[in-house]
């Protein structure tokens, strides 16, 4: 941790009725970011952090504390499971099923549809403040995230994926899709298209609001031990159009699907899982400026166990155990941070 940063402090501030949040960006020194008296509100104000889950609520943390209050200024949570349970196989493959079936056909519903799915890991005695430090050191070209708010649970995240960052006119974000273990072969027919049909909606939303986007050559991204196809944005717009662009941008099909309102009707309607933080966006904010990511390769915090969250993009030519597969290698990134605070 950094001075005025203490690692038992954090750990107490996650069962308390307060709200903070601790992140890495790529390249940069840890920040820690929270209101005096703990609270949040309910849209960007000055300077601080804002979270934006998956079905578009928000809140927003000033920045007003950078070294950890003391914990007993706060009142205890009641301790809460949520009363959830993981995703089983056979959930998966049932919901895969139906959504592949609106993938085929003469007429198809749906181009894309991202699949999410969540697993339990046993976590006795695990410190959410070491398992931060332990994915920055593990991901150091990551976004890197540990938060908390009373109403959103305790949640930590690793992600390579850029919503958008700037400051007064110049801007950046990117298509990020397909996923593959790391490998020097070609990219194959599936992952290719998928990307691609990130890309074109990313290129569509930046007409409507941006001037002159530019583009990079598509690359390969890794992620720990798996990688990503994605194509980079350059793009001029006043900073005063962002809350516009916020309206259009998020969630991409890289996270929810194509055509986007069908796809996202569909989740909400029978829902994958109750999504919350994950696949929302998240990030530090002040006025003019921003650097906002997808809340992507992560997990929820409880006591004594952590639930983590994948997802995968189905395609009309998607293999269910391969989906499976990739949601699983996924996890592995958040299963590889986990650590207990001896």
């Amino acid at each position: 941790m950094t001075p005025g940063i203490r690692a038992r402090d954090i750990d107490a501030l996650c069962h308390r009725h307060c709200a903070f949040v601790l992140y890495r960006l790529p390249g940069e020194e840890v920040q820690f970011c929270m209101a005096k008296d703990g609270r949040t509100l309910p849209q960007p104000g000055g300077r601080g952090f804002l979270i934006s889950t998956f079905e578009g609520d928000t809140c927003f943390i000033p920045d007003e504390c950078r070294a950890t209050p003391a914990p007993e200024a706060f009142p205890l949570l009641p301790e809460d499971s949520d009363g959830e349970t993981a995703t089983t196989r056979e959930e998966y493959g049932r919901h895969f099923r139906r959504f592949s079936a609106l993938l085929r056909g003469e007429k198809p519903v749906l181009q894309k549809i991202v699949l999410a799915r969540t697993a339990d890991v046993a976590a006795p005695g695990v410190s959410p403040a070491h398992s931060f430090k332990h994915a920055c050191e593990l991901f150091p070209n990551t976004f890197t995230v540990l938060l908390h708010t009373p109403e959103l649970g305790t949640w930590l995240f690793s992600t390579p994926e850029l919503l958008v960052e700037g400051s007064d006119s110049s801007w950046s974000t990117m298509a990020l899709a397909g996923t593959r273990p790391l490998s020097s072969a070609p990219w194959d027919r599936k992952n290719t298209r998928e990307q691609g049909i990130v890309a074109d909606f990313i290129r569509e939303v930046l007409q409507r609001h941006a001037d002159e986007p530019e583009e990079s050559p598509t690359e390969s991204l890794s992620n720990g031990r798996i990688e990503h196809l994605c194509t980079r944005f350059r793009f001029t717009m006043e900073a005063s159009k962002l809350p516009a662009l916020l309206q259009d941008l998020p969630p991409t099909p890289a996270v929810c699907g194509v055509p986007l309102e069908q796809a996202r009707a569909l989740l909400r309607d029978t829902p994958d899982i109750h999504r919350r933080c994950y696949a929302g966006y998240l990030g530090p904010m002040s006025p003019g400026a921003a650097r906002l990511y997808v809340a992507l390769r992560g997990m929820r915090i409880f006591p004594d166990f952590c639930r983590l969250y994948a997802g995968g993009g189905i395609m009309p030519d998607s293999d269910e155990e391969a989906e499976w597969q990739e949601t699983e290698q996924k996890m592995q990134n958040a299963r590889n941070t986990i650590c207990t605070a001896n």
